[in-house]
């Protein structure tokens, strides 16, 4: 089912045209990255979508109706989010969840899972005001999900995070992900895309300029390694003793070509040295490739130019006839 569809959206501002007929959509259970430099026009895409802002010209559906109708159903993180600080995490939720209609046990069951969920259980009755930037971000991402929607928008997530903060974030959202939730997640942070999303688009100069499925960009050149543990100077010593080429970027190790062996040998250093390997997957380096290609002006291949959401449309119910 097609959770999110925008066609030929123009927005402008007095004589600035920040949108000029962008086509997207994202499908159900899709996480879905839109790439763009800042003032690319990814906020205001996303207020377009909560209803904040109205198009001047073509039309918004989320699930198959306008905005104004979706209300309450579609959860919200945006760059920068205020908090009344000197509540705690269970308080301002609780508050929120009053707010949007809930009451009583319901709503305390509700607000007890959230902050499980994120990782915010153990300082739930904390004042806010001593949080992290990293916390009050996984209190947004509750927020966000109180009412339980169907549609969650999430822009700029690592926003003046921290690289501790950015890899809990990261972690969060994959576990978003793998729940099954429809996320569109508008960012400037190739790597937390390649991370999270499984659809990428590329926003310039206010219109989808290329997107493709991740899955057409995984290279085939080596592996990322994810560590649970923060790794000591002693690994490092240990990873270029078995190959220079190994980066080490905090919990991330690449090894930048396909040699099993290499791989291997790797893998037995982590084991040995008593470290957990939490994820492992292929390099995706392309992605920057692609967004540099498209930024410069220059077109994308065939396959990644962007359809218009009716000739998608048009595809699939002839697919669906033949079958």
């Amino acid at each position: 089912m097609t959770a999110l569809l925008l066609e030929n959206i123009v927005k402008r501002f007095d004589t600035t045209t920040i949108l000029r007929q962008l086509n997207l959509m994202v499908q159900e259970g899709q996480v879905y990255g839109l790439l763009g430099a800042n003032g690319a026009g990814k906020s205001t895409l996303i207020h377009l979508i909560m209803g904040f802002l109205y198009p001047d010209s073509g039309r918004i559906e989320v699930f198959g109706k306008t905005p104004a109708a979706m209300h309450g159903q579609i959860g919200y993180l945006p760059e920068r989010l205020r908090y009344h600080t000197h509540c705690s995490a269970r308080e301002y939720l609780t508050y929120m969840g009053n707010f949007g209609g809930q009451r009583g046990a319901s709503l305390a069951s509700r607000v007890n899972d959230l902050l499980e969920l994120v990782g915010l259980s153990e300082a739930a009755d904390k004042r806010m005001r001593t949080y992290s930037k990293g916390m009050t971000q996984r209190v947004g991402i509750a927020q966000a999900l109180l009412a339980d929607p169907q549609l969650l928008l999430i822009d700029e997530p690592s926003s003046g995070l921290d690289p501790q903060g950015q890899l809990e974030m990261r972690d969060l959202l994959l576990d978003l992900r793998s729940q099954g939730h429809t996320i569109l997640i508008c960012s400037h942070q190739l790597d937390e895309i390649e991370a999270v999303c499984n659809r990428v688009g590329i926003l310039v100069q206010g219109a989808l300029a290329a997107e493709t499925d991740l899955a057409q960009l995984t290279g085939t050149n080596g592996i990322v390694l994810t560590l649970k543990e923060t790794p000591t100077a002693a690994l490092d010593f240990g990873l270029r003793s078995i190959d220079p080429s190994i980066v080490r970027d905090d919990r991330f190790i690449t090894v930048p070509e396909n040699n099993p062996a290499l791989q291997g040998r790797l893998l037995q250093l982590l084991l040995d040295e008593g470290y957990t390997v939490s994820s492992l997957q292929p390099t995706l380096g392309n992605l920057r490739d692609l967004y540099l290609h498209v930024v410069s002006g220059k077109e994308p291949p065939a396959e990644m130019q962007p359809q218009a959401p009716l000739a998608i449309l048009d595809s699939l119910l002839a697919s669906e006839e033949q079958q």
